[in-house]
């Protein structure tokens, strides 16, 4: 799952986890295919200044092939896989109308489809598209999480002072006159259990 996407924005001190969900789809008569995930969203942990650096680095990632190079990614691909014939023509309008569509994906996903994946037969665009979205998706929530801000950090909470303790209860005894002290005491001891209160002792 884009283990170098990862691993260059942990060397940034973000730490990155992208979410996902399988689909689990069926066939026109009912057959199971094969399933597949499919990213959704992207856990991250980070301070501003780290997500900022990490982002930068994680868009160069981003860079698309030159259409030259891709041209000559598609090439190698059509020596190494079996393909119907084709006259020149049809074949140099193929190679363009693929390499149009590729160079919106960055260099390494691309190159990864055509050429690490191993192809027996020349994929329709199509395959191709999908097993560039499967690589990309991933990386695009990874850039999306990076550009939100970190989170406010919870407040620390502490104790009731016995001041704010003898000051909620004359307000509870204020409030609630046709409660019984017993009553009044028991709601305000319950209110302040444990680390309740935000913000420096009184």
């Amino acid at each position: 799952m884009d283990a170098a996407a990862v691993s260059r924005a942990k060397s940034h001190g973000v730490d990155l986890q992208v979410k996902i969900e399988y689909r689990y789809p069926t066939g026109p008569n009912g057959e199971y295919l094969a399933s597949y995930g499919v990213a959704s969203g992207c856990e991250i942990q980070g301070s501003n200044e780290d997500r900022a650096s990490a982002l930068a680095d994680l868009q160069n990632f981003q860079t698309p092939a030159p259409i030259r190079v891709i041209e000559a990614w598609l090439a190698e691909l059509s020596v190494i896989s079996a393909s119907r014939a084709r006259d020149d023509m049809e074949s140099a309008l193929m190679v363009t109308a693929y390499s149009s569509r590729l160079a919106q994906y960055p260099a390494d996903i691309v190159r990864e489809a055509v050429l690490v994946k191993a192809w027996k037969w020349w994929p329709t665009w199509d395959e191709l598209r999908k097993e560039c979205e499967a690589k990309a998706g991933p990386r695009r929530h990874m850039i999306a999480a990076l550009q939100q801000p970190e989170p406010d950090p919870e407040p620390v909470r502490r104790a009731p002072t016995l001041a704010e303790r003898d000051r909620i209860q004359a307000m509870v005894d204020d409030m609630f006159p046709l409660r019984t002290a017993v009553e009044r005491k028991a709601a305000v001891d319950e209110a302040l259990k444990g680390n309740c209160m935000v913000g420096a002792d009184e």
